[in-house]
């Protein structure tokens, strides 16, 4: 019986496979953004139209907890279009 293993790829050979997935990071930075801005949203609502009491607090405890995943899914997609937009025009000059 043989061992499941992961065959070692380069870094380089990772991003040209992910260059054909540039949508997806594009829709991961849109739902990233949305999510960051409906967590602030619920934060100013608790602040601001809430009466001071437990469920002022656990309302803005889930719109930062809402917050700050969009703020690290917007972050990942954003950084990969990076990534992809260089080693495209790295792969274009050569």
């Amino acid at each position: 019986m043989k061992a499941w293993s992961l065959k070692p790829r380069s870094l380089k050979s990772w991003f040209k496979q992910q260059m054909t997935n540039e949508r997806r990071y594009l829709g991961m930075f849109v739902l990233g953004a949305f999510l960051f801005f409906l967590g602030g949203g619920a934060m100013l609502f608790a602040d601001n139209r809430m009466f001071p009491s437990l469920l002022q607090e656990i309302v803005a405890l889930v719109g930062l907890c809402v917050c700050a995943l969009g703020a690290l899914c917007a972050a990942s997609g954003y950084i990969m279009l990076t990534f992809i937009r260089l080693f495209r025009a790295i792969a274009n000059n050569d």
